[in-house]
């Protein structure tokens, strides 16, 4: 039933990030979706339930990386650099960067909770093990991916 369940998520992934131009993005949500299904060992009553939150969560995670790039990373980058702000820019800069990682902790521990109301705390610390471990295996193998290019040019 399990094995299932997981084949008919990977096709519905796979049929959605494909149906329209595939894109990186598309491409590793839906392999980091997969991994998460595999080694978390949901039912399907929890399954029905984590994925939406689960989807919820990852959007409002996204939006934050996309104001601090786009609110500290690319003004510091179109400045010329750390170099080229003002001291008074740079106390304004990381206090922003401090209130979006603050957001983030806020959004992650009530997500942590919404969980918690039908799933074990276990699963809950499972579920950061895996996500951590599927960005570590997906770095590696950009590392990797960008060695062999290097040494092909």
């Amino acid at each position: 039933m399990k094995k299932t369940i997981l084949f008919i998520l990977l096709i519905f992934v796979s049929l959605a990030t494909f149906a329209q131009r595939p894109d990186k993005s598309r491409i590793i949500k839906a392999k980091k979706i997969a991994f998460i299904t595999e080694n978390l060992d949901l039912s399907e009553k929890e399954a029905e339930k984590f994925w939406p939150l689960y989807n919820k969560f990852d959007k409002a995670k996204h939006k934050l990386f996309k104001q601090e790039k786009e609110e500290i990373r690319n003004k510091i980058k179109s400045a010329g650099g750390l170099e080229n702000i003002t001291e008074e820019e740079a106390k304004r800069y990381l206090n922003l960067f401090h209130k979006i990682k603050a957001s983030h902790e806020e959004i992650k521990a009530s997500f942590h909770n919404d969980l918690l109301n039908f799933l074990s705390a276990k699963k809950v610390l499972q579920l950061e093990i895996l996500e951590h471990r599927f960005n570590k295996t997906m770095i590696k193998r950009f590392k990797e991916r960008r060695g062999r290019n290097r040494r092909n040019q």
